[in-house]
């Protein structure tokens, strides 16, 4: 049986607390542990999701304060992400924050990055409460997918590519493929176990 890619859109995931107060390097800081899967606080938790937000916030903020369009894909989906603006992107998609938290208009570029990056994602619109935790397994996974994704037509578009460079990328990003497909299917795995649960 194929296995689809599953992104779960959960209500509860984003039904939390007032998102923290915080200044700019700070946020730089979250986003930088959250964008790595060790941030300061549990995003499945209301507190974890409060202190996302608001480094979003902040960080968005202080960058539209600098002229900067931030992240920089929602001017150009072509553009260089880095690794913070792929996670914090997807985690939007997600339901960890929302688009009440970005100084600028990131809805119309998410909704092109999930649905025509990986149409899979539409088959699943929510997920139970009690699978954040593989939510957000799924959500480090793709977006290391992404980043590894990005950096392989990077390199394939030059044409002074390395043959041996570029043969490593692409066994990392298929890598990457292969971890965001298991973690997809532990997830699907989970709401499988919740539906016959009635849950």
């Amino acid at each position: 049986m194929k296995r689809e890619l599953v992104l779960a859109l959960a209500a509860t995931l984003s039904a939390c607390s007032a998102p923290a107060q915080m200044p700019a390097a700070q946020a730089a800081e979250v986003l930088n542990l959250f964008s790595a899967g060790r941030g300061p606080a549990n995003v499945c938790s209301a507190e974890g999701r409060a202190q996302l937000r608001g480094a979003v916030r902040s960080y968005s903020r202080e960058m539209n304060r600098s002229g900067v369009v931030w992240p920089s894909a929602i001017d150009d989906l072509g553009g260089d992400l880095t690794g913070v603006e792929v996670s914090v992107m997807i985690a939007f998609a997600a339901g960890f924050v929302k688009a009440s938290d970005f100084h600028s208009s990131p809805q119309a570029f998410l909704t092109e990055l999930a649905f025509n990056a990986w149409p899979e994602m539409s088959s699943v619109r929510m997920a139970a409460s009690d699978a954040c935790d593989e939510v957000a397994a799924l959500q480090q996974a793709s977006a290391a997918f992404l980043m590894e994704s990005t950096r392989y037509r990077e390199m394939a578009s030059r044409e002074s590519s390395d043959a041996e460079r570029l043969r490593r990328q692409l066994v990392r990003m298929q890598r990457a493929h292969e971890r965001m497909q298991d973690s997809a299917a532990v997830l699907q795995v989970r709401l499988g176990a919740q539906h016959a649960l009635g849950g």
